[in-house]
């Protein structure tokens, strides 16, 4: 990098310290102002003073930092690679660049360069950062909100023989209570099939088992009546994290996706949490070759023009991207096109209007 190349950089490495630091404040203020008369109803309920309570929400918070990051990144790198081109067009630097024989694209590179090393922070996040405060924070929102919420369709699959799928159309862990109950187990013979389903299923902790109603077992020589599922290894702690794992993916590493998709196959939340791993962070360079095209100007008038073209363009990648993540996770389209369209759509516009920056 030369001597321009530096300069530009140390403007594009501030503005993005700045707009990192500004977002995840204005982020956690929000949430904390959104929600402190329930930290304070749930803290006395608990016992907790004002100082602990404080120190309680600054440890969360603390922790919350890299989940926030592998969320407002894209838009913090956006933001600081524009702000730093108005500075540069300020301050009349940018036409002498161009005067010197420097392209646009040239000129713009040290901020590409931000957008690449942004999206390699995001994956870092979520494969050393993320997966290891993942149980704490689940923990502390569940003491922090109203506990243990419902699970609804939880599915849980293993790869191993016998082969288990279980269905629950409702999980609640703090009555330790699934309703909608259906586990296929299938072993090597087709006489070692079978098929249990129950209306509910209770918890017994003295038998350490699930307390069948309304049970019954569906095997090759009949269907008879069952009061047990006979599957203590699948303890309310058990279900609990693997329902985690299906309510939450986002907070799973490329290792934890791969291995979780191994046992759950079927599961489109998976298989777009996992593809959504790889095409969030290359919205960092996305967003930069769709904004920074028309941040950089010459025309008289054009200016607001060019800004308001900029964020439309941002905005309807962003549109996009949640509407395919909606159907994707419905299972309405198939998850790894819902994760790659608006990337290879936008990404390609970007690369066009990049290339076709005037200089």
């Amino acid at each position: 990098m030369s001597l321009l190349d530096r300069y530009v950089g140390r403007i594009v490495a501030g503005a993005f310290a700045a707009g990192l630091a500004f977002f995840l404040f204005l982020t956690i203020v929000m949430d904390l102002l959104g929600n402190l008369s329930k930290y304070v109803e749930r803290a006395s309920r608990h016992g907790l003073g004002g100082f602990d309570l404080a120190a309680y929400l600054a440890a969360y918070y603390v922790k919350l930092i890299p989940v926030l990051i592998t969320t407002i990144t894209p838009f913090v790198t956006v933001i600081a690679c524009m702000f730093s081109v108005a500075r540069l067009q300020g301050a009349n630097e940018v036409v002498p660049m161009l005067f010197v024989g420097r392209s646009t694209q040239r000129v713009l590179r040290p901020m590409l360069l931000c957008g690449l090393l942004a999206g390699i922070g995001m994956a870092a996040c979520w494969q050393w950062v993320v997966p290891h405060i993942g149980a704490s924070i689940t923990e502390a929102e569940s003491f922090l909100g109203e506990g243990l919420t419902k699970q609804k369709n939880l599915v849980i699959e293993s790869g191993e023989s016998p082969r288990l799928s279980l269905s629950v159309r409702e999980y609640d862990p703090s009555a330790q209570k699934m309703a909608g109950v259906n586990m296929l187990v299938e072993g090597d013979l087709k006489v070692d099939n079978s098929l249990f389903v129950a209306a509910s299923a209770t918890w017994d902790r003295d038998r350490k088992d699930w307390r069948l109603e309304s049970g019954w077992e569906r095997r090759s020589s009949g269907r008879v009546p069952t009061t047990w599922l006979g599957r203590p290894d699948l303890t309310p702690d058990a279900l609990l994290k693997r329902g985690r794992e299906t309510v939450d993916p986002e907070i799973q590493s490329y290792t934890e996706l791969l291995e979780t998709m191994a046992q759950r196959p079927n599961s489109p939340d998976l298989r777009l949490a996992l593809h959504r791993h790889i095409t969030a962070p290359l919205a960092n360079l996305i967003l930069l070759l769709l904004a920074l095209p028309l941040a950089v100007y010459f025309e008289r008038g054009s200016r607001m023009e060019r800004l308001l073209m900029a964020i439309g363009l941002c905005g309807a990648y962003m549109l996009m991207d949640l509407t395919c993540q909606s159907l994707g996770k419905q299972n309405f389209i198939n998850p790894i096109v819902a994760a790659w369209t608006p990337t290879i759509v936008f990404g390609s516009l970007g690369v066009v209007l990049f290339g076709s920056a005037k200089t």
